[in-house]
C-alpha cells in the first residue's frame, strides 16, 4: 500500500464535504434572495412603509408602473391595461374593488394592493384643503 492510497478516502471525504457545503450555501444565497424579493419592495423597504411613500393610479399607469405593484408582472400589468382601454366609461376603476373585473384577478389580490393604489373614491374621501 502506498500513501497516496491511504490519503485517497480522506480526500475524497474531505472533497465530498467541501462541495456539500458549497451546495448549501448556494440554496440559502438563492432562498435568502428570494425572501428578500418577496418582503421587500424595488425601493427596498418592507412593503408596509413604501406603501406610504408611493401610490400608483391604475387608470393612468403605465405597464411597468404597474409592474412595481406587488406581484404584478407583465401579463397581469397587460391584462389590466386591456381592460381599462376596453370601456368607454372613465376612469375605469373607481375603487380598488373594480380590479377584481379583471381576469386572473381576485378578491384577495386586490386587498393586496389596495394600500398601493390612488383612486378617485380616495381623493373624494379626503377634505379640501383651505388657504
Amino acid at each position: 500500500m502506498t500513501s497516496t492510497d491511504t490519503e485517497t478516502p480522506a480526500l475524497n471525504q474531505r472533497r465530498w464535504w467541501s462541495a456539500a457545503f458549497a451546495a448549501v450555501l448556494v440554496l440559502m444565497l438563492v432562498q435568502g434572495t428570494t425572501l428578500a424579493w418577496w418582503w421587500q419592495t424595488p425601493t427596498g423597504q418592507p412593503l408596509e412603509q413604501a406603501a406610504l411613500l408611493w401610490r400608483i393610479d391604475p387608470n393612468t399607469a403605465s405597464a411597468a408602473e404597474l409592474e412595481l405593484l406587488p406581484r404584478i408582472g407583465p401579463r397581469l400589468a397587460a391584462a389590466i391595461i386591456e381592460y381599462r382601454e376596453s370601456l368607454t366609461t372613465q376612469p375605469a376603476f373607481e375603487s380598488a374593488d373594480d380590479l377584481a373585473h379583471v381576469k386572473r384577478i381576485g378578491p384577495a389580490t386586490v386587498e393586496r394592493l389596495r394600500p398601493w393604489l390612488t383612486l378617485p373614491e380616495q381623493a373624494a374621501d379626503q377634505p379640501e384643503e383651505t388657504p
